[in-house]
């Protein structure tokens, strides 16, 4: 068969590139934004992007032999899906290779936050012991918990949270077997202790943690998002947040990214931010890394994926619970 030909819109780790570089002629960019004007963009025949890199229809355009899109994890915001579906590109992604590595970071921030550990901390070293005089940290044992989104990261954070003794109450857009499931998200965030989100950003679900939404949380509540910024709206966000209705927010990542400086809601007390690193691991960049190289090699040489990767189908919304 025909050696393929694989652009690289953004890196993989060393050993998965060098896996790539042995069945395919591979082109890296330098960024996601570099110009392609030197490569012949008829002769591309996969294309690698781990979230950065934007797969839009004017790039679509530009690749006519193009076959297949894969993404390094497992969220699609940076690619559209219809556009590729019209040029019958097929798109790939690697689902569960992020699972429990995101999961575990839900928690992280959600006890961090909990607890205040960053301001304490700092209050530690610079030796303002008596701040421990106002310490109003909370427990995760006991706490109502909002799990929205029950994909595969959802649902291990979901055993994470009752690991650590959370009365979990669970919410997706469809439905699940788990007697704590409920169907309304309004009703499932009513008094809630801590909301943890895991789904896709999509136009239906932007925003979807609102003013409406937040006001129905317990008074001085926890918000996690390990999965995209842009599913809280951030000015409702930042009211919550000065009325005390939400206490803390910890988020993975932000938008835009890097975030501009003097962001109100990157400089907020009450804001724990982590710079996306929550599927960053070492072990789990190599595994995602290497299920990438493999499924797309697979795919192209018309065999099924069988290393992690998968052929991602129409829109579901049972698709819309995996993120990452």
């Amino acid at each position: 068969m025909t050696r393929p030909v694989v652009l690289m819109l953004e890196p993989l780790h060393a050993a998965a590139r060098e896996l790539l570089g042995e069945r395919a002629t591979v082109h890296e960019l330098p960024s996601p934004e570099a110009p392609l004007d030197h490569l012949d963009l008829d002769r591309i025949d996969g294309l690698v992007t781990r979230g950065r890199g934007r797969v839009d229809a004017a790039l679509l355009a530009r690749l006519g032999s193009l076959r297949a899109v894969i993404r390094a994890g497992v969220g699609l915001d940076n690619v559209d899906r219809g556009a590729a579906s019209a040029r019958n590109v097929a798109v790939l992604n690697v689902p569960n290779a992020l699972t429990a590595t995101v999961a575990e970071h839900a928690i992280a921030l959600a006890l961090a936050a909990r607890r205040d550990v960053v301001n304490m901390g700092v209050a530690a070293r610079r030796g303002a012991w008596s701040e421990r005089d106002q310490y109003r940290g909370e427990a995760i044992a006991g706490a109502r918990v909002c799990v929205a989104g029950m994909g595969a990261i959802g649902a291990r954070a979901t055993s994470l949270f009752r690991s650590l003794g959370a009365d979990v109450v669970t919410w997706s857009r469809s439905p699940r077997e788990d007697s704590a499931f409920e169907p309304s998200l309004d009703r499932a965030v009513e008094g809630a202790d801590v909301v943890s989100l895991h789904m896709a950003l999509t136009p239906g679900t932007r925003g979807i943690l609102g003013g409406d939404r937040l006001e129905r949380l317990r008074h001085g509540a926890t918000v996690v998002n390990t999965a995209r910024p842009g599913l809280v709206d951030r000015a409702a966000m930042l009211t919550a947040l000065e009325s005390g209705r939400v206490a803390s927010y910890a988020v993975d990542g932000f938008e835009p990214e890097p975030p501009k400086a003097g962001d109100p809601l990157l400089d907020h007390p009450r804001v724990l931010v982590t710079p996306h690193v929550a599927a960053l691991t070492q072990e789990t960049y190599v595994s995602v890394c290497r299920s990438t190289v493999l499924g797309l090699l697979d795919f192209l040489h018309g065999v099924v994926p069988t290393d992690g990767a998968q052929v991602v189908a129409a829109e579901s919304s049972r698709e819309l619970d995996n993120h990452g």
